[in-house]
């Protein structure tokens, strides 16, 4: 089973509560927020720098099922109809998926060449953080016209409730995920996932994501996990430190790309 360990702070931690942990945040952009609304933040650390830290105190994918309590994972290799009893979003095996609309903390794991976005805000009604998780494969619904329908209508669908049930100036959105490999059509599919996710949200809620992190030039998966009253996710993936981890807005894409290492 694919564990991995996680340090979490509360609202209204200090700047040097922040940094405690060794962990390098990063933080969207607030223009589409209104004043005191803190943006989804985000840290992309390895595996094995997350199991050395020493103020690591929460197990997070874990076998044990209490642990698991107020937790939703967005299990993209999961079986259609497990899904479905969860109310999610999705059109079959290896498609894609989409989270209900909650206040869990949430997870996905094996992102390879798929892209996921995590959107969060402030319920209107109960006044806690609200969010959900998608994860979708670009083969799937970049390849045909009938799969690209359905995933947008699906996607549609879930970010007008979001719009609808939110307060506004209080939702932020990014895109994780992807890969951008020499070989095949990896890099195609990257930017094609990239430009209709990005039209989409901007769209239904009036503002571009920030994609958090760039595509991975290595092979291997990224696993998210997005813990929701303080809006941090975390991004675990197999390598760091290079220019496929900063985050960029989707109007710097063609700069951006020019920094990534192209393997096969």
């Amino acid at each position: 089973m694919f564990k991995e360990l996680f340090h979490f702070k509360k609202e209204g931690e200090s700047e040097e509560e922040k940094r405690r942990d060794g962990v390098e945040w990063q933080e969207g952009s607030k223009s589409h927020l209104k004043k005191g609304v803190r943006p989804i933040m985000a840290c992309v650390e390895t595996r094995e720098q997350l199991e050395k830290n020493p103020n690591v105190e929460t197990a997070m994918f874990s076998d044990d099922e209490t642990e698991k309590q107020n937790m939703k994972e967005v299990d993209y290799y999961g079986r259609p109809e497990d899904l479905n009893k969860q109310n999610f979003k999705n059109a079959g095996y290896e498609s894609y998926v989409i989270s209900t609309i909650d206040d869990s903390n949430k997870f996905s794991k094996s992102f390879k060449n798929c892209t996921g976005l995590v959107v969060s805000g402030v319920d209107k009604e109960t006044g806690k953080n609200i969010s959900f998780i998608s994860h979708e494969d670009p083969g799937y619904f970049l390849d045909q016209r009938e799969n690209k329908n359905r995933f947008v209508h699906d996607l549609e669908q879930q970010l007008r409730e979001f719009k609808e049930r939110s307060d506004e100036g209080t939702i932020d959105a990014v895109i994780v995920g992807g890969n951008y490999f020499k070989s095949g059509d990896y890099r195609i599919d990257y930017l094609s996932s990239i430009e209709l996710l990005s039209d989409e949200i901007s769209k239904v809620l009036g503002f571009k994501p920030l994609v958090m992190t760039g595509p991975k030039t290595a092979h291997g998966s990224d696993s998210i996990f997005f813990e929701n009253d303080n809006k941090r996710l975390y991004i675990v993936r197999p390598e760091v430190g290079d220019k496929t981890t900063e985050s960029y807005m989707p109007n710097e894409l063609d700069k951006q790309k020019k920094k990534w290492p192209i393997r096969d």
